[in-house]
């Protein structure tokens, strides 16, 4: 199914990005360059507000994965990196529904080293949501942008393995005169080299 997909996706990614970089790596003396890919798997609320007022769109399982690039600045890293989430939100009301299809979202990552094989990191990026809109027989989706910020922490468990936590938010401005927002947490595994 499509999960399987997503999954083999970001394996296929992962080996993609780390196996022709290893060797390099190793070799180089600084060690100041690393490729990661991640899987993840979250808890997501979109919400609309107005007038002071914020209501959930709906609460639901995301899930996808994230590529990034990772510079060793001495004592912190900072580097780039894209993400995408599928995601089930839903509300429906007698026929009429609208959901979320999905995520993207890129940007820049600042790292800080707290310990033997721990991190805290911020990011700040650009986001795109994708809501769908539906009534019997007929269907319509919309995309909208705007700004995303995370913080999390990653632990490592092997010499290229880590696992992750992540509080994010998002905000894309007005969405048909509504303030559109979506909150997540997330949690997951990747593969550094």
């Amino acid at each position: 199914g499509e999960y399987m997909n997503v999954k083999m996706l970001a394996a296929a990614a992962a080996l993609a990005t780390c196996v022709p970089f290893a060797a390099q790596a190793q070799d180089d003396a600084r060690g100041g360059i690393s490729f990661r890919g991640e899987a993840r798997i979250g808890y997501e609320t979109p919400t609309v507000s107005g007038d002071g007022d914020v209501y959930k769109i709906g609460s639901a399982v995301s899930y996808g994965g994230e590529l990034g690039v990772d510079f060793d600045a001495g004592g912190f890293s900072v580097g780039p990196y894209v993400n995408y989430e599928f995601s089930n939100v839903e509300l429906c009301d007698g026929g009429v529904c609208l959901s979320e299809k999905g995520n993207l979202s890129a940007g820049g990552r600042v790292g800080f080293a707290v310990g033997q094989g721990s991190q805290l990191f911020v990011k700040v990026g650009y986001a795109s949501i994708e809501m769908e809109g539906s009534v019997p027989g007929y269907s319509a989706s919309e995309s909208k942008s705007g700004i995303q910020g995370a913080i999390g922490a990653t632990f490592d468990v092997g010499p290229h393995v880590y696992a992750m936590v992540e509080a994010s938010y998002a905000d894309y401005g007005k969405f048909y005169d509504i303030n559109l927002q979506r909150r997540q947490v997330a949690a997951g595994g990747g593969f550094r080299c």
